[in-house]
């Protein structure tokens, strides 16, 4: 979040004008902000403290919406190194306060992502109440034992310093064997749904990652599912490939069963865990030149926030200048029609013509016990992927493959942690991934990869 060049006192100076929204309006108020690097890339402007974001109301939960929502799984950090460090609790009291000021309203977090729930809940517990809808989940991935969840429950209320949860959500189910392991042998599903009818829970919803078909079979369970969260971008509207399941899954397909259904969408990884505000050159070009107003960042969301039946689009924004970029894109909202998404139909295309790793950094498969650096590695070789600069070394006459070799090899090397030929393929990581990756087989590609180069 610092300017090399610029003080951390200075930096946290401009992020506190930021916070309270002073003179944000003027290009005088501007200046410390794009100097601490915290606007960078926004286009459009900076927000004026009265603009708002777009908000839906929904019948059916009583609720007015925001529909940019905070996912506060990737809030900032204070300076340091190593895998674990400590939450910026000033920093993230700033963003949460702007958000607010700028009509965000619902909060989105999860027992799984580290010490967020406490830090929001520190965050929040300065404001009103009834001025935010907190969403938080059931992350019983290690074990489904029914007083260890309750336990967990407990501790989300007190983290979150709450006596009620506005949208709880059963976390990354796949499907119904998935449901019946984690909730329903183990009569967790009834105990959740006693708490919605005491009101501690006001709306009981789920997380999916999963094929379209696992997504049908938990729709005919019966219960009343009154939101539920799925996985939708541009890239993934037509197809959503599920590493180790050949059963067919899509955005478009999940998000037309939930509207059929009557149930609201949620929107998680619009942006394909930062991917897609970090396309190639011709890609972002592209985007410019049809919508000049946007960042890559700002087309994918609206892309997502578009469709009617989208709730709420959750946005993980990690620094001020990405909030300020989201509430520009959602205080100024226009959505898409059908010329629009063919446009971005084009770029999908464009963007799948090059091989990717669908990792979006959520580091549930953390820590690797042979110490991988598994997003480290992928977000290497996805990087160079995403420039169109993987090297390819049976075609090593090409102009461009020692440059595009030295700079991967270059940027390998930086990985902080051990890298892909410590991988023993002991399998402990791929029940962890929520988007299905082989990690072990894809860990063995790329060591192969990197010793093909030599």
């Amino acid at each position: 979040m610092e300017n090399k060049n610029m003080s951390r006192r200075d930096a946290i100076r401009a992020m506190m004008l930021a916070g309270a929204g002073l003179a944000a309006g003027s290009s005088m108020a501007a200046a410390p902000l794009r100097a601490a690097g915290l606007v960078s890339g926004l286009q459009g402007g900076i927000p004026a403290p009265g603009d708002k974001i777009i908000t839906r109301s929904w019948k059916s939960l009583g609720d007015t919406v925001g529909v940019l929502g905070m996912g506060c799984m990737r809030f900032p950090q204070k300076p340091g190194t190593g895998r674990r460090r400590e939450l910026d609790q000033d920093a993230v009291n700033r963003m949460i306060d702007y958000a607010l000021e700028h009509g965000i309203n619902y909060f989105d977090t999860a027992p799984a992502y580290g010490d967020s729930e406490r830090a929001t809940g520190e965050a929040l517990s300065r404001h009103k109440r009834k001025d935010y809808l907190l969403a938080t989940k059931m992350s019983n991935f290690s074990t489904a034992d029914l007083s260890a969840c309750k336990q967990m429950f407990a501790n989300s209320l007190k983290n979150l310093r709450t006596d009620y949860f506005d949208y709880f959500l059963l976390h990354s189910l796949s499907g119904v064997e998935d449901f019946n392991h984690r909730y329903k042998d183990n009569k967790l599903i009834d105990y959740l749904l006693e708490l919605r009818r005491k009101g501690t829970i006001r709306h009981l919803g789920f997380s999916f990652h999963g094929s379209n078909e696992g997504l049908r079979q938990l729709l005919e369970l019966p219960y009343k599912w009154e939101f539920v969260q799925i996985q939708l971008n541009y890239v993934d509207w037509k197809e959503m490939p599920l590493e180790g399941s050949s059963e067919p899954c899509d955005s478009e397909t999940l998000y037309k069963m939930l509207v059929a259904k009557g149930i609201p969408v949620v929107i998680m990884e619009p942006i394909r865990g930062g991917a897609l505000a970090n396309v190639p050159a011709g890609i972002k070009s592209r985007i410019q030149e049809r919508f000049p107003r946007l960042t890559p960042a700002g087309a994918a969301l609206t892309f997502a926030s578009s469709f009617p039946g989208v709730m709420c689009c959750l946005s993980g924004m990690s620094t001020m200048g990405q909030l300020m970029e989201n509430v520009q894109t959602f205080s100024h909202f226009q959505a898409f029609g059908e010329d629009d998404n063919a446009f971005m139909a084009d770029l999908a295309r464009l963007y799948n013509a090059n091989p990717h790793i669908p990792c979006t950094a959520c580091r549930y498969c953390m820590p690797c016990p042979h110490g991988v650096d598994i997003p480290g590695v992928f977000g290497v070789y996805n990087a160079m992927s995403d420039e169109l600069r993987l090297p390819d070394p049976t075609n090593r006459k090409a102009k461009e493959y020692k440059e595009n070799r030295k700079e991967f090899l270059k940027r390998y090397a930086t990985l902080t942690e051990a890298d892909a030929s410590y991988c023993t393929q002991c399998n402990e990581c791929i029940p962890k991934c929520p988007q299905h990756i082989r990690i072990p087989q894809q860990m063995r590609r790329i060591h192969t990869f990197v010793k093909d180069l030599g």
